[in-house]
């Protein structure tokens, strides 16, 4: 049962029985004066009215107490659910998640802005502490699967839905949006917007602190400024940068070079869009990372010139610390990508992809408790990263934490969930087994892996996984050259 619901039903419980309890108190005398007591049962009237005060009285705690543990027809999930989302401050958080907004246009040329809003509304929840948000991942891979709101409660453990549409028309927006609860449906808050397209970020502004204070009664205001970001003035620049994130999120070449040229237009139009810097740089590094682009001093250079451009416009954009701190843990600086990544979390504490580098970067400076602890938040939070379809990505970051802790079984448990085996994770596997003198030459894992990696460069795969142990890095290589 939800705290919420417990609040509830005492109150209403305890207002009924002292109603009720007013009223058969009110009428004894009356009921005393047809019926007397002394003659029926041998008693005074004074003394039934005491016994009745007296178990009035009593019967009040007793009735809170049976509706507290009895009274709710809530399943195990729901406590379930309760457990989880109570904090180490005693503090309850409400799980929400925003499902994409029906495109209402005629066609899908709106598309992009439709997803790009829905976008933007779960990153500004994200920023507020006192809720949890569902990643986007999940957001969006919710679209198509229609759950009823029982569903959503028992497969999702989620208190509330966030649904609605949008049109666009020339230079106008409407956009629709409830707040709905699980599991019953009901709807506690909604609301409907006709205006320009101009007014879009008050909008969403208005949208989060509206349903925030539903949810929590309250909040600071200094936390719902820092939640909202308007990222420019100017509308074209605004919808360039959408359709930039739109391509970047698709994950292909083609791709990836649309959303290059799209970013470019958003900065051509506004050159102070903070997050247009910010975006082209992630989309650089999408590139780097998949092969798209050879990687080059020059293109490192580039990615963080744009970054730094990007921190000169908006020093809080949360974004920009996150993608300095994958960059600096590739350049193996890992300082720097503590530092960068401690900002994006505070600032985000809610967002994967940030708590994820942050533990990423902890690992390698031998922080290991406390990164794998920011990892196995992150995997809670979006098992399946954007662009890939398991969640090796998010299990292959915690073998090498566990890797690190020296947990072998750990690790093999984290090996038996992995689908698609990765060079790191196959490697760091394969000598931990030999270390520990365990039988695995035969095992599925490591004969895949064997005909996948066996012609590997190690002396650049090793350096690839941005170890801050030279030492180690020498057993892998050493180890890796005899397999």
């Amino acid at each position: 049962m939800l705290l919420r619901e417990i609040v509830q039903k005492i109150s209403k419980t305890a207002a009924a029985y002292l109603v009720g309890a007013i009223a058969l108190i009110q009428l004894a005398p009356v009921f005393f004066t047809t019926f007397p007591p002394e003659e029926i049962i041998g008693l005074s009237q004074d003394s039934i009215m005491e016994i009745l005060f007296i178990t009035v009285a009593l019967g009040f705690p007793i009735a809170l107490t049976i509706v507290y543990f009895f009274g709710g027809n809530s399943k195990t999930s729901d406590r379930k659910t309760e457990e989880r989302q109570i904090t180490a401050s005693g503090d309850y958080k409400q799980k929400i998640a925003v499902i994409p907004f029906a495109n209402l246009n005629k066609d899908d040329d709106g598309a992009f802005l439709v997803d790009g809003i829905v976008e933007d509304l779960i990153t500004e929840f994200s920023m507020i502490s006192e809720i949890e948000i569902v990643s986007r991942q999940t957001c969006f891979n919710l679209r198509d699967e229609n759950l009823s709101h029982k569903k959503y409660r028992e497969d999702y453990e989620l208190d509330y839905i966030v649904s609605g549409s949008i049109r666009a028309i020339d230079e106008r927006i409407r956009i629709s949006v409830e707040l709905s609860e699980t599991p019953d449906g009901n709807v506690i808050w909604s609301n409907k917007y006709d205006r320009v397209k101009e007014d879009i970020f008050d909008i969403q502004d208005e949208i989060v602190r509206k349903i925030t204070i539903a949810l929590i009664g309250g909040i600071e205001i200094s936390s719902l400024k820092r939640a909202h970001r308007k990222p420019t003035e100017n509308m074209t620049s605004y919808e360039f940068l959408l359709k930039g994130k739109d391509n970047h999120h698709k994950f292909t070449k083609e791709a990836n070079e649309a959303a290059l040229h799209d970013l470019d237009q958003a900065i051509l139009m506004d050159t102070n869009n903070a997050q247009a810097y910010a975006w082209k740089a992630c989309v650089i590094g999408q590139a780097l990372g998949r092969g798209y682009c050879e990687m080059t001093n020059d293109k490192i250079n580039e990615l963080l010139e744009l970054l730094n451009k990007a921190l000169e416009v908006d020093p809080n954009d949360f974004e920009c610390h996150r993608m300095q701190a994958e960059v600096y843990l590739s350049m193996h600086d890992f300082d720097k990508s503590k530092i960068s990544g401690q900002k994006a979390t505070s600032m985000n504490p809610n967002d994967p992809r940030v708590i994820s580098v942050y533990g990423e970067a902890l690992l390698r400076l031998n922080d290991v408790e406390k990164g794998i602890e920011y990892l196995e938040k992150a995997y809670e939070l979006d098992p399946i990263p954007q662009g890939q379809t398991t969640s090796d990505r998010r299990l292959a970051a915690l073998f090498l934490g566990y890797f690190l802790k020296n947990d072998f079984d750990h690790c093999q448990k984290l090996n038996r969930d992995i689908v698609n085996i990765d060079i790191r994770t196959w490697l760091l596997n394969s000598y931990m087994c030999n270390k520990e003198e365990t039988t695995y030459l035969k095992d599925s894992w490591f004969l895949v892996g064997l005909d996948q990696f066996k012609s590997s460069d190690w002396d650049m795969e090793v350096d690839r996984f941005h170890l801050n142990n030279d030492s180690l890095k020498t057993r892998l290589i050493d180890f890796a050259k005899t397999i």
